[in-house]
């Protein structure tokens, strides 16, 4: 009988084995990006409230309670998130009924107007303020004409804030609001119309109530933004008016991170728990949305000619409103120094553009953002897709941690991202290879890519949850390896939410304020920066420029909003055809 040999183990493929160690190469990136830039600014902060280089948490709470200072923003705060939630709920609510709930003509161009907050904000929108209502405002200047006794800088202070917030905020009602009127069950206004209630009191009396959960999720979002607010009160403060976001940042350059970990720490715990219950109430919005209506709701027609003419003329005098600030913004900017100076228009004049682009002091704000753009959008879809395709179906506590280290940044206000990232980095750190990040140029990139990393997690984990799982299946069956499948399934597929995502992420990015006034490099100074220091100085010299600045920063979202949306159709046809074709 023959004696029996054991057979020698298969080796591993090569090329398995350079598979496994680019699967492991790519999860170690990503752990160290996620360590060092999401989770070590957050254990800095806490770290410098909870040990300060002098004393204890306890000489720092009691430090900032006896400041005058301190009271005086942590008051005005609070006063102007109370009043921001009344005014922007009040002025969002009417504009989504008008649209929605009331036959009225000329909606398009009504929509139109709604929607500038949705592409005119941040510091653009303060600079359109300023030159409507500011000392060089079109406004302020015929008001003095008629009272000259009105002081040239009344828009200033709290009265400005809450005035840029009530007209800049509405996003959400725009976006959220205006589809939850549409899936209300008609039957329930007809059954009160029938009861002899007139149409205007049906609307409230029945509509309002079946919209709590939207309405109270839109509550949470307006005092969240108000809380948090940055550029309207660092720009139209005026001296003498702060809130808790710019006094943090006053804080940390007085030297005292300590304090402003503190109140960094108070305002992050804030905006979590709001956030959370804006998650819950959105999700009770959705169970909502997602029954039937036994009849689609439909505009209501009012024959009455006083309450007609009133509803026109509430839509007419909040379109203005609304697009004031945007076509002052567009004359101001083909107007002359002296003409602004003189509160008129002058004749146009393309000047102020054409200094814009042959001063290398003034274009390079905007060439420094582009190229800030370029890096940070990439980084933040290459991450966001990685991690979502690595963790896709699959649970355990790995999977989880992965995904909710994505949507951290999600639940901190600007200001308290870029604390962290003064604190961790502001020293020499074994994590980015003894470099001292504060004060260089790749700080701020890598601030916007983990700013971004929400919004593209949360995009792309809808897309890939949509996908059907059995072209994944029907290419592993035929041998296909993982890396093969993403490229030449998953990857066509993302490509249009892709495009969309990077539009998002331009447009939040190119003119963004909060975190690039705490991080930016003077040597490279970003053109939200730049736009926010020429607004906040309204001088006549200057506003010509700080509003073509606004305007050319207008037109690039558009641009990529628009040529985002094409590309992202023409993507979509070529994955039906092919999916035709086969």
């Amino acid at each position: 009988m023959a004696l029996l040999t054991a057979r020698p183990a298969r080796p591993i493929p090569v090329s398995r084995l350079g598979r496994i160690a680019g699967v492991v190469g790519l999860v170690a990136i990503i752990a160290w990006f996620l360590v060092t830039f999401l989770y070590w600014p957050n254990l800095s902060i806490i770290h410098s409230a909870l040990f300060p280089p002098t004393g204890s948490l306890f000489d720092t709470i009691h430090a900032l309670a006896a400041s005058e200072q301190v009271q005086s923003a942590l008051r005005n705060t609070i006063i102007v998130a109370v009043v921001s939630v009344v005014t922007v709920n009040v002025v969002g609510i009417a504009q989504a009924f008008l649209l929605e709930a009331f036959h009225l003509r000329a909606k398009a161009f009504f929509a139109i107007a709604f929607a500038v907050p949705l592409v005119f904000g941040s510091v653009s929108a303060v600079t359109g303020y300023a030159a409507v209502y500011g000392s060089n405002g079109l406004l302020t200047h015929a008001m003095l004409s008629v009272f000259p006794g009105i002081p040239p800088n009344w828009f200033s202070g709290m009265l400005a804030v809450i005035l840029v917030h009530t007209f800049t905020m509405t996003g959400y009602h725009f976006l959220f609001l205006r589809p939850a009127i549409r899936r209300v069950d008609f039957s329930l206004v007809e059954a009160a119309r029938s009861l002899g209630v007139r149409p205007i009191r049906a609307l409230v009396s029945v509509v309002l109530p079946v919209l709590r959960p939207t309405l109270l999720a839109a509550v949470l979002m307006v005092f969240i933004a108000a809380v948090g607010s940055f550029a309207a009160p660092n720009i139209l403060g005026g001296g003498h008016f702060t809130m808790i976001g710019p006094l943090i940042q006053a804080l940390t350059a007085f030297g005292r991170p300590d304090m402003s970990a503190v109140l960094g720490l108070g305002l992050g715990i804030l905006t979590a728990a709001l956030l959370v219950l804006v998650l819950r109430t959105e999700r009770r919005a959705a169970l909502f949305a997602g029954s039937k209506s036994a009849k689609p709701f439909q505009p209501v027609r009012i024959h009455r000619r006083g309450a007609r003419v009133a509803l026109y003329g509430a839509a007419g005098i909040l379109a203005v409103i609304n697009l004031a600030p945007l076509v002052t913004t567009l004359l101001m900017s083909l107007s002359s120094p002296a003409a602004i100076r003189n509160g008129s228009i002058g004749a146009p004049t393309f000047e102020n553009y054409i200094h814009v682009f042959t001063s290398s002091a003034q274009l390079g704000p905007l060439l420094n953002s582009l190229l800030l753009c370029a890096i940070a959008i990439p980084a933040a879809l290459v991450l966001g897709v990685a991690v979502t395709h690595l963790t896709h179906r699959k649970r355990g506590l790995i999977p989880a941690a992965l995904q909710a280290s994505l949507l951290l940044p999600y639940f901190l206000p600007g200001v308290l991202l870029a604390l962290g990232f003064l604190i961790a980095f502001g020293a020499s750190s074994a994590l980015v290879g003894g470099q001292v990040l504060v004060g260089g140029f790749w700080i701020l990139p890598l601030a916007y890519t983990v700013a971004l990393l929400p919004t593209v997690f949360r995009f792309v984990r809808a897309d890939y949850a949509s996908m059907d799982p059995a072209l994944d299946e029907a290419a592993r069956s035929l041998g296909a390896t993982g890396l093969r499948r993403f490229r030449t399934i998953m990857l066509p597929l993302l490509i249009p939410v892709l495009l969309q995502v990077a539009a998002l992420g331009f447009n939040s990015t190119f003119d963004e304020y909060t975190i690039s006034v705490l991080l930016y490099n003077i040597n490279s100074t970003p053109f939200g920066v730049a736009l926010g220091t020429l607004a906040a100085t309204q001088d006549p010299s200057t506003v010509g420029i700080s509003t073509a600045y606004v305007v050319i920063s207008t037109l690039i979202a558009l641009t990529m909003v628009i040529v985002a949306d094409r590309m992202s159709q023409r993507a979509s046809r070529l994955i039906g055809g092919s999916a035709g074709a086969r």
